[in-house]
């Protein structure tokens, strides 16, 4: 009789537990890492065998381990689970940095790809050293602070616009020049259409010269969201050669949206210019 009633209460606590096999398969989670789960207190087995030690779980417990999964999935850190089974109402603002976090990461990754597709290019930027000529230009000058980026093809079109009203003449390619010796804030640049003949300024656009020097310089193929990571590239490279930059820059738009509807065909050289007497590398 005492056997009976004995087996009858082993079968009453077997309703409803799972072996750690049987749990591992309906939630995804390897039987390692719920082991590992249990060993950190994140997700603990229900019931453990005195006798032998084995874990059991609750059908009850297959949400809870469900939604680990998912959230590791996600790339969430264990810390922050645990917030969120701890404290539920916070899933929102703990979801909303994790979506900042991962978009960071990604940018990163980007940059990251973006230079070692250069790199595993045979040739990878069309590297030389040149003398740019000087030339007239009508420029605005502006300042940028990163990212607001869009100060460039604002102060283009505007230059463009000037430059179809008046009918005058353009000596491409159109560019525009990091000023190293600014001490305001943010970056001084100078956006330049490059102008033949005799030519007026209005408001803002001034005519001015663009003395040019000598620059050492990489083209870059590609939209130009993405022409950070060639300044790098080209800078690394420059030094490789052991040439003397002066940090003053250059972006000459060779091949852009005016010439194909196609950002990756976008060519655009990127140019340091060069302390003089400097060494070709």
């Amino acid at each position: 009789m005492t056997f009976l009633w004995l087996e009858l209460v082993a079968c009453l606590r077997m309703r409803g537990r799972l072996i750690i096999s049987r749990f591992a398969v309906l939630t995804g989670l390897s039987p390692k890492t719920l082991r590992y789960y249990d060993e950190i207190g994140l997700l603990r087995p229900a019931d453990v065998d005195d006798l032998n030690s084995y874990r059991y779980y609750s059908v009850t417990q297959i949400d809870r381990a469900v939604r680990i999964r998912r959230w590791r999935e996600l790339g969430l850190p264990l810390e922050e689970i645990r917030d969120l089974i701890e404290h539920p109402a916070r899933v929102r603002d703990v979801l909303s940095r994790h979506e900042r976090r991962l978009g960071t990461e990604i940018e990163e990754r980007q940059r990251a790809l973006s230079v070692l597709r250069t790199y595993l290019q045979e040739d990878p930027m069309n590297y030389r050293t040149e003398q740019i000529p000087a030339r007239q230009t009508l420029s605005i000058r502006t300042r940028l602070h990163p990212p607001h980026y869009e100060v460039i093809p604002e102060a283009m079109g505007e230059l463009m616009t000037h430059v179809k009203a008046r009918g005058y003449l353009v000596d491409r390619p159109s560019f525009f020049v990091h000023d190293n010796d600014d001490q305001g804030e943010g970056s001084l640049l100078e956006v330049c259409v490059p102008v033949v003949g005799n030519v007026e300024g209005d408001g803002r656009i001034e005519v001015r010269t663009f003395e040019g020097g000598r620059a050492f310089i990489g083209r870059f193929v590609g939209p130009y969201d993405k022409t950070g990571a060639a300044y790098y590239t080209v800078v690394e490279e420059a030094l490789r050669r052991e040439l003397t930059i002066t940090g003053v820059t250059a972006e000459f738009h060779v091949k852009g949206f005016s010439d194909t509807p196609n950002p990756e065909e976008y060519e655009t050289d990127i140019a340091f210019f060069l302390e003089e007497g400097g060494e070709d590398g």
